[in-house]
């Protein structure tokens, strides 16, 4: 009689532990990725804090996604010194930069994040030894993209470009009555971001 009555409290108690497990879901599909980028937003806004931190300049990012795989902005570079207050000579006073990307995220990913690759243009406005000029640079970039389910992300970036309006008559070497002052043909876009998915 014991053993059914124990039995009888035995079985109820284990039925009861099991409906307590929680639920997880995995995304899997690519539709429940493009659900999830939805919600957190197709609108992003980010700050450069290399820029901010190593020359007293701001460069501010918008992108807006397309889909979990592509997506589109612009960044603005705005030189908030001026050359040889602090040791270090950027040309660029002006900059606006947009791109396009493609990133290549993994099924479990949450889409519009992880690795990228970049195609952008670079149109720049500055002064170089004594001379105002204005150039475009297109050019190819790739990073990274981690984004958190409250929709903060954190980027980093690195690419080159070529200047197509940047007069070279004296193959890269530089004297006192070179216009170009300290420009070259190169271009280089990095960086590292912080924004918000809205």
């Amino acid at each position: 009689m014991r053993k059914f009555v124990l039995i009888f409290l035995i079985i109820p108690s284990i039925l009861i532990a099991q409906n307590d497990v929680n639920e997880v879901v995995v995304i899997k599909s690519d539709k429940q990725i493009e659900e999830f980028t939805s919600s957190l937003g197709q609108n992003e806004l980010k700050i450069d804090f290399l820029d901010l931190l190593i020359l007293p300049a701001l460069t501010v990012g918008y992108e807006k996604t397309n889909d979990s795989s592509s997506g589109f902005g612009a960044t603005l570079f705005l030189n908030l010194g001026s050359n040889n207050d602090d040791g270090i000579d950027w040309n660029d006073k002006f900059v606006i930069t947009p791109y396009y990307r493609f990133y290549f995220s993994k099924s479990e990913d949450f889409g519009s994040k992880g690795f990228f690759a970049e195609a952008f243009s670079k149109f720049a406005f500055g002064e170089a030894g004594m001379e105002n000029y204005f150039d475009i640079a297109p050019g190819l970039a790739v990073g990274s993209k981690w984004i958190n389910r409250k929709g903060f992300t954190f980027e980093i970036l690195f690419g080159l470009g070529r200047n197509l309006l940047y007069d070279d008559d004296n193959n890269g070497l530089y004297d006192d009555d070179d216009n170009n002052g300290d420009r070259s043909t190169v271009v280089v876009r990095g960086g590292f971001s912080i924004g918000k998915r809205f």
